[in-house]
């Protein structure tokens, strides 16, 4: 599918998300709203991964662009300073390994179930 359809798609389930979230006033974003839609969709085999991954897998690749100036004010922020103290640093360490955890099995079982499906 061309990469104009492929972005339609994903920004359509992102509005339909911002409407949902407005109109039942859920304290959600409206993108994590549009992403749950989006998986149910995935799961229930109404939207065919081959929709949307080439323009999802090249937003993953540069996801971290996207975080880098955020993170960089944050620290530059005065208000920032006072809060690394050792239990704030231990619950940033132990989140992101739990993060990165779950993120490497997530893939290597989605992986195993790629390889099984296309054999």
């Amino acid at each position: 599918m061309p990469w104009p359809i492929q972005i339609l798609i994903l920004a359509v389930f992102l509005l339909a998300g911002n409407f949902v979230v407005a109109f039942f006033h859920i304290p959600l974003p409206g993108s994590i709203v549009g992403m749950i839609m989006l998986l149910t969709l995935l799961v229930k085999g109404l939207v065919k991964l081959d929709w949307i991954e080439r323009v999802a897998a090249f937003q993953i690749k540069h996801l971290t662009l996207l975080f880098i100036p955020f993170v960089i004010g944050l620290f530059l922020s005065p208000n920032f300073i006072p809060l690394l103290d050792f239990h704030f640093i231990l619950v940033l360490i132990v989140s992101s390994f739990c993060c990165l955890l779950g993120t490497a099995y997530s893939v290597q079982w989605f992986e195993k179930i790629r390889r099984r499906s296309q054999k």
